[in-house]
């Protein structure tokens, strides 16, 4: 009879730390760190090195887009240190078909994008998934560092920003009152969330819902790809948390396609791309003109690019008007809801304070 007790209790305490194993496997959350590389050489290891260092249960697929540097080199030497490292070499195609490889690859329960050339928090995992477990949301927005280049500023008298090398840009606004919530019903959380320019840096997605509605970066264009999938993320609906301490570093360089006159054209495609999507066509009219006024910030940074650069204004001004009396599709009482159309029209108008919107 002791001895069928003695079986009884082993067995179950060995039931117990099944139970128990169980359970702490199912709240072990992996991630995925998606981190397309095109000859970045220069930033690559301090990158590599604040993902390794992480704490928690994860996997970095290294997209080689066809490096023609020692940016493979580098990922080899640190994938033969770090079993957790995939690299993926392919022809150069581009950041947009390399996240996409990413994506396809990935099998994490969540992705998180870093570029080449930026670097994460120390903490940034512990908190990422902590948040994670608490919320269980379908985007994870994080706030992150702007890091100016300060060649940038010097040339470009850019002493606003000087003393502020890293600044935390977002969230923003009525967001920082928010823990979780769905755009469809927060108080004008849309309005927010255009506005912020995430991007995908250091933003989390849980790739079962990236899965299930079919998210990809668009091909053919070389900047704002990234505001293209996350609009159309922000426009499905997705449960959403945030955690407002800066977790990424954002190198924020002179040489970025962001600082050419090319990001004007280059973002009007992406416009155009988002627009024949299934998300922006469903969406109400005042959601899509939201969309359409945070997208003139690209077109107002293109201009100041061109001052910055001492070139003509000509063609920029041209494009500038154009993309203003697309706005004419809606009256003045919408269009007061429009934060970078006022300033535009300041920048057309110069004087015309009485000029209407």
């Amino acid at each position: 009879m002791k001895e069928l007790k003695t079986k009884l209790f082993y067995g179950c305490i060995c039931v117990a730390i099944l139970i128990i194993f169980g359970i702490v496997k199912m709240q072990q959350i992996t991630l995925s760190v998606i981190v397309p590389v095109y000859n970045a050489e220069k930033y690559l290891a301090q990158c590599l090195d604040s993902i390794v260092n992480q704490d928690g249960k994860f996997e970095i697929i290294a997209i080689n887009d066809g490096s023609t540097d020692k940016s493979l080199n580098i990922l080899q030497q640190y994938a033969k240190k770090y079993s957790n490292i995939k690299i993926i070499t392919q022809k150069n195609q581009g950041v947009s078909a390399s996240r996409n490889r990413g994506i396809s690859e990935a099998q994490g329960d969540y992705i998180i994008f870093v570029d080449s050339d930026d670097w994460l928090e120390e903490d940034a995992f512990e908190q990422i998934l902590k948040q994670l477990k608490k919320d269980s949301p379908d985007i994870l927005l994080t706030a992150y560092y702007d890091v100016y280049d300060k060649e940038w500023i010097k040339n470009t008298r850019g002493e606003e920003v000087a003393n502020q090398e890293q600044e935390a840009k977002f969230p923003i606004s009525k967001l920082d009152n928010l823990s979780l919530f769905s755009p469809f019903y927060g108080k004008d959380a849309y309005s927010d969330l255009f506005y912020s320019g995430t991007g995908v840096r250091g933003q989390v997605f849980r790739k079962n819902f990236i899965e299930e509605h079919k998210f990809t970066f668009p091909l053919g264009i070389n900047c704002g790809e990234d505001d293209v999938f996350i609009y159309r993320a922000f426009l499905a609906n997705p449960l959403i948390s945030i955690i407002k301490s800066p977790l990424y570093n954002y190198r924020n360089r002179t040489d970025s396609l962001a600082k050419s006159r090319k990001v004007m054209t280059e973002n009007r495609k992406g416009l155009a791309i988002l627009q024949q999507t299934k998300e922006f066509k469903s969406a109400k009219r005042r959601t899509q003109m939201l969309i359409n006024d945070a997208w003139l910030s690209w077109t107002i940074l293109g201009i100041s690019n061109i001052m910055r650069h001492g070139e003509k204004l000509d063609k920029a001004l041209e494009e500038a008007y154009k993309a203003y009396n697309t706005f004419s599709a809606y009256n003045r009482e919408e269009r007061k809801s429009c934060r970078n159309l006022k300033r535009l029209r300041g920048i057309l108008f110069p004087g015309r304070i009485n000029h209407s919107l």
